[in-house]
């Protein structure tokens, strides 16, 4: 018997006969016992994998069809260098952060915190998290594929396919994907790769599932979903199906009744039912259905059996600048700081409520300016301002919003037996952070400070900066600084302004155009009358010279 190479195979070679692969001692490592028997309960196009003809990088040019253009061929055999090197420095950061991972003592990315893995990539917090646990799959349950990419004889985006096919993938199945793939050679095209691993993995997948499975391990889950559209959100329900069809059906029987209702009235002259919004009255027609089937969702009331549920903490905060509220500009609204929303969407939800909220900021750099309250428990006003100023967790790279789940936290800890001796609650010794980094910081991992605010910017007249807070993370004193957030919406106010200054300021000391020369003999004057008893008598003004001509352009 031999051992599983890439050795071309003839044009008549049959991939799905070959069976002289010694699995005992594939890729230098024993295979388990099982791993053994699932290699040969899998169909054999699975399990033997072999490639017409090997793909090296000499023979490159001629594959690619450029072995008469020597300069081309160079390039192409630089982009496989390329291609070789990156698939070695993805091996190096996968195994980089298995090691974080066991340094801080934990068996898995679920058991250490993400916040030295999310600075040293310099991505947030669920990014790295993502990263952890990729690179802990790597390398505990892809050893042999991992080694391949290490070596450089499997590319790159391969291997990260392989990462993303098998994320749902119990660690079991993994470790026999790993031994599977071992024997495929990367002489294969990529499409013919992608399928057999995708098949690979459904099988992979139904081996994992119980043979009846209960209706009760199916999942039920209401969850935020993305939506592509601006302005837009969404949510997906998923259930059992029995369940989903029973409350569509509900729902749709609903809103059959209410258009019936709507069209009767329309047509009697009535009243007209669950007109939520005026669209019926507006249109003379019955609301859509897909409209009935929203508002209904969107209105139900929720039956918590007896259990109380306390009152929002926070109303939702949609930000809109003075002037798009006029019309005067189409810069964006923000939902929670840092959802944009267009100026149509953003006029037609502030024209809906009775109550707006003031809010100031600074002229020119549009930082929230500060309220003085100075107390141990914020006030709802200053736990509000702190949504403004961060509308996501305070620690450097979470993204996680503070409107739902925040603790308000003074930077100086307040001393409850001698409040004098510091940690004032006033806005620029608080912050919001999630429950998590709030322990951590409690725990000493996480140490911010506030930095003194810049009164103005570098130039004269720029106005008040926004806050900054200098973190010192772990114990090996790491820093970084963060900025506050800030109302987009001033700026962009601001240069409006200030175009409509300075092209007013050009009219106006901007030199008369010439007086063209007359083509014809000027007429003579009509000679005024006197003027009427009581009218002032009308003075010699040059043209022009009306300070009414040319008002300001605000």
């Amino acid at each position: 018997m031999s051992t599983a190479t890439s050795t071309p195979a003839s044009a008549g070679d049959d991939d799905t006969h070959r069976s002289d692969v010694d699995r005992s001692d594939i890729g230098g490592t024993p295979l388990e016992p099982a791993a053994l028997a699932f290699l040969d309960s899998i169909p054999s196009r699975l399990r033997v994998v072999r490639a017409r003809a090997a793909r090296t990088r000499e023979d490159l040019p001629a594959r690619s069809g450029c072995e008469e253009d020597m300069r081309l061929g160079e390039a192409a055999q630089r982009v496989w260098d390329a291609e070789t090197a990156s698939a070695r420095a993805l091996a190096a950061r996968l195994r980089a952060l298995a090691a974080l991972i066991e340094s801080e003592g934990g068996d898995c990315a679920d058991d250490v915190d993400t916040l030295r893995a999310a600075m040293a990539l310099r991505v947030t917090h669920g990014v790295a998290h993502r990263e952890l646990l990729a690179a802990h799959r790597a390398v505990d349950q892809l050893p042999r594929t991992l080694a391949r990419l290490e070596a450089g004889a499997l590319p790159s985006w391969w291997f990260q396919k392989v990462l993303r096919e098998s994320e749902d993938l119990g660690d079991e199945s993994r470790r026999l994907l790993d031994a599977a793939l071992t024997a495929w050679p990367a002489d294969i095209p990529v499409e013919r790769f992608l399928t057999l691993l995708r098949a690979l993995v459904r099988l992979l997948a139904e081996r994992e599932k119980e043979p009846s499975a209960p209706e009760e391990a199916l999942p039920r889950e209401v969850e935020l979903t993305p939506d592509g559209r601006a302005g837009t959100g969404a949510a997906s329900l998923r259930g059992p199906i029995p369940e989903v069809l029973a409350f569509w059906k509900r729902l749709d029987e609903t809103a059959h009744a209410i258009q019936a209702a709507q069209r009767s009235a329309l047509r009697e002259g009535t009243e007209i039912p669950y007109d939520l919004d005026g669209i019926a009255s507006a249109t003379q027609r019955p609301v859509p259905l897909d409209r009935l089937r929203y508002d209904l969702m969107l209105n139900a009331e929720f039956d918590t059996d007896g259990v109380r549920v306390p009152a929002p903490r926070f109303r939702l905060n949609v930000t809109v600048p003075a002037f798009t509220l006029l019309g005067l500009s189409d810069a964006p609204g923000m939902l929670e700081g840092t959802i944009p929303l267009p100026p149509a969407v953003a006029r037609e939800i502030a024209g809906g409520e009775s109550v707006w909220y003031r809010i100031l900021t600074d002229a020119c750099t549009g930082a929230f300016l500060p309220l003085p309250p100075d107390r141990y428990p914020p006030t709802q006003a200053m736990l509000e301002h702190l949504r403004l100023r961060s509308s996501t967790c305070a620690v450097p790279g979470c993204t996680r919003p503070v409107s739902w789940a925040s603790e308000a936290d003074h930077i100086e800890e307040f001393f409850h037996a001698d409040p004098v001796r510091g940690g004032r609650t006033e806005l620029e010794n608080l912050h919001l952070l999630c429950w998590q980094h709030h322990q951590a910081k409690t725990a000493g991992d996480l140490d911010p400070t506030r930095l003194p605010v810049p009164v103005s910017g570098p130039e004269p007249g720029e106005g008040r900066g926004p806050g900054r807070t200098r973190w010192r993370i772990g114990t090996r004193g790491e820093q970084v600084i963060t900025a506050d957030d800030i109302d987009l919406g001033t700026r962009l106010a601001v240069e409006d302004l200030d175009r409509a200054w300075r092209a007013f300021v050009d009219r106006r000391t901007a030199p008369p155009p010439p007086i063209p020369p007359p083509t014809s003999p000027p007429r003579s004057p009509i000679p005024k009358g006197p003027p009427a008893q009581g009218e002032p008598a009308a003075r010699d003004e040059e043209p022009g010279s009306s300070p009414y001509e040319d008002p300001p352009p605000f």
